[in-house]
């Protein structure tokens, strides 16, 4: 449960009426109650059971989607050019695949099951209906599966069916969601605050990105293309990434964050920020698929250009917003304080990325160019992992139960923690570096770095992964959290067995 926030109907201890210490009756001011007899109720009431969402099951197919699918290919795409293994036009649909997985399959289906758990938290309402949240996963992750087999290695009639299915079932699927996040956060009794903003205006994004995907997919397949047209793809990717998950992510961090750095949650400039920055998306985005779908112009550029310098501004507001560089009390418990070193790493990358889009685009603005293929590699990367991928395992630690009670199962559990944090930068860094070389650096020699970086990349999600299904396995059994369990798996020195 976040920082101050109760669950509808339940009481605090402020909220309790007192009990007279002589009769065991309650009374405001401490004053007795008399007690009188009542008739024996006709039938237990239990308290109704809140619905929660099963985050489990969103975390472990984010995490296997990423494992067997997104991180897999950062290893074998940047190999396969390094040692020419031929692989074609099939080379960038799988470039494309990869996408597809990391943003909807990993990033974007973490993104709605920790959502759906929070909604209610942040709002005070319950979800609106479980049918919904359950039908999300199969929806989503087979339309990512579908998309990612069928473009790159099916042909004919097969691929076109499964192509058309993978599109069907991706609107299906981003109409269930935001059903589920409008039916919550835009009620009239929600206090979900500027986070509702967030989310309904990255709920909206997820369902414009699904309608894009699928003319996009339409055009792959009336055309019999082997790749989707690049232009529209980067258009496609671009809302995905900027849109819907920068746009969760910023909805909780602007609001949980500063519980944990004595900062009062800033309402109303998180409003603003939420909607200048998903105002500066939706225009870059119309200005890149006008281009695409239209002619490429001076014009068309500049705005592209001026809408992601308005956005490398929204990272500022909100990194100022979260107050997690500025401090003015620390109130990460002693227990969590590591698992916060991540969440301050993807802040610091959501700087470094908002100078490096600052820097491009107001050096493309006077030549009226877009940003290039390098540069706009370099941004991606350095959001995509440096902010998103350290940030879902930055949240993962600090509030998904498992990891909760893992601190209490591993205390002293540091060594892996820190081999995960660097080694998580370490692949921002070998990621990112070929790209900001651009035109310096055209080799095949290039590619070894981004090998590298798939690499280390798959240890840390790996071991991440190994931690939660450890742990879940470990609070399996009832009392695990007794003290006799807990001292049962400490040694003596004091650390976990």
């Amino acid at each position: 449960m976040e920082n101050g926030e109760r669950a509808p109907g339940s009481m605090s201890a402020d909220d309790q009426p007192r009990v007279s210490p002589e009769t065991g009756s309650a009374g405001a001011s401490g004053a007795e109650i008399p007690l009188m007899p009542v008739a024996a109720a006709s039938a237990a009431h239990a308290a109704a059971a809140r619905y929660d969402a099963p985050y489990r099951l969103f975390l472990v197919t984010s995490l296997a989607l990423a494992l067997f699918g997104g991180f897999l290919l950062a290893v074998l795409l940047p190999l396969a050019q390094t040692l020419d293994w031929s692989w074609g036009l099939r080379w960038q649909a799988l470039v494309q695949a990869h996408g597809q997985l990391q943003l909807l399959g990993f990033a974007g289906l973490f993104v709605m099951g920790m959502s759906l758990r929070l909604m209610p938290r942040f709002s005070g309402i319950e979800l609106p209906s479980a049918s919904l949240v359950r039908a999300l996963i199969p929806l989503i992750a087979t339309s990512v599966i579908l998309r990612s087999v069928a473009q790159p290695w099916a042909s004919g009639a097969l691929r076109d069916a499964a192509l058309i299915a993978s599109a069907a079932l991706l609107v299906a699927g981003a109409l269930a969601f935001a059903t589920l996040i409008w039916g919550t956060v835009l009620r009239r009794n929600s206090r979900a605050e500027a986070t509702g903003w967030y989310f309904s205006l990255g709920a909206l994004a997820y369902v414009a990105q699904s309608l894009l995907n699928a003319a996009i997919v339409i055009e792959i397949v009336r055309r019999d293309l082997e790749v989707a047209p690049l232009a529209k793809d980067e258009a496609l990717v671009f809302l995905q990434l900027f849109g819907f998950i920068l746009l969760f992510l910023a909805g909780v961090s602007t609001r949980a964050v500063p519980a944990l750095t004595g900062h009062p949650r800033p309402d109303a400039p998180s409003r603003v920020t939420a909607l200048v920055f998903a105002s500066a998306v939706a225009v870059y985005t119309a200005a890149a698929l006008w281009a695409a779908y239209e002619t490429p112009s001076v014009a068309t550029a500049r705005v592209e250009d001026t809408a992601l310098i308005v956005i490398a501004a929204a990272f500022v507001a909100i990194t100022w917003l979260s107050g997690v560089f500025r401090p003015r009390a620390n109130r990460v418990a002693a227990a969590s304080q590591f698992s916060f070193f991540f969440v301050r790493a993807a802040f610091a990358w959501m700087i470094i990325a908002a100078a490096l889009i600052t820097w491009y685009a107001l050096g493309a603005l006077p030549d009226g160019r877009v940003l290039d293929s390098f540069e706009t590699d370099a941004v991606r990367h350095a959001l995509t992992l440096g902010v998103v991928t350290m940030m879902i395992i930055g949240v993962a630690l600090l509030v998904v139960p498992e990891f909760a009670g893992r601190r209490l199962q591993h205390p002293g559990e540091r060594l892996i923690g820190y081999a995960m944090l660097i080694g998580l930068n370490a692949t921002v860094v070998l990621r990112v570096w070929p790209a900001t070389e651009g035109l310096d650096w055209l080799g095949t020699t290039r590619f070894w770095p981004m090998a590298v970086a798939g690499l280390i990349a798959i240890g840390v999600v790996a071991a991440f992964t190994f931690m939660f299904v450890q742990s879940y396995i470990e609070q399996r059994p009832k009392g695990w959290a007794s003290p006799q369990a807990l001292k049962a798996r400490t040694r003596p020195d004091g650390r976990s067995e």
